[in-house]
C-alpha cells in the first residue's frame, strides 16, 4: 500500500480539515487495504474460492474508482493552476 504525505504550499483549509485531494487519497488507501485483505493468506498458486474471487473483484473495482477520482481531482487542480497562471500573466485562459 502506498503512503502519500501532502505538504501544503499555500493557504487553504484549516490543518484539521482535509481538502478534497487528501480525502480522495485516504479513500484510495482504504481501497488498497481492502484489496490486500481480499487476497488469500495461505500458499501461492491455489485456486481462489468463488467468494474470494467476488471479494477481490469488488475490492479491485473500488480501488480503480478511487484511483480515477484521484486522477480527476489532480487534473482539476492542474487546470485551475494553469488558468490562474495564464490570467495573472495577462495571456487569457487556455
Amino acid at each position: 500500500m502506498s503512503k502519500i504525505t501532502i505538504i501544503p504550499i499555500r493557504r487553504g483549509p484549516l490543518a484539521g480539515t482535509p481538502d478534497a485531494l487528501q480525502d480522495i487519497i485516504v479513500r484510495r488507501q482504504m481501497a488498497e487495504s481492502a484489496v490486500l485483505n481480499a487476497l488469500p493468506r495461505q500458499g501461492a498458486g491455489i485456486a481462489l474460492l468463488m467468494s474470494e474471487r467476488r471479494a477481490l473483484r469488488a475490492a479491485t473495482a473500488e480501488l480503480n474508482r478511487q484511483m480515477d477520482a484521484e486522477e480527476a481531482e489532480l487534473n482539476r487542480i492542474a487546470r485551475r493552476h494553469v488558468s490562474h497562471h495564464l490570467t495573472s500573466t495577462g495571456r487569457g485562459v487556455a
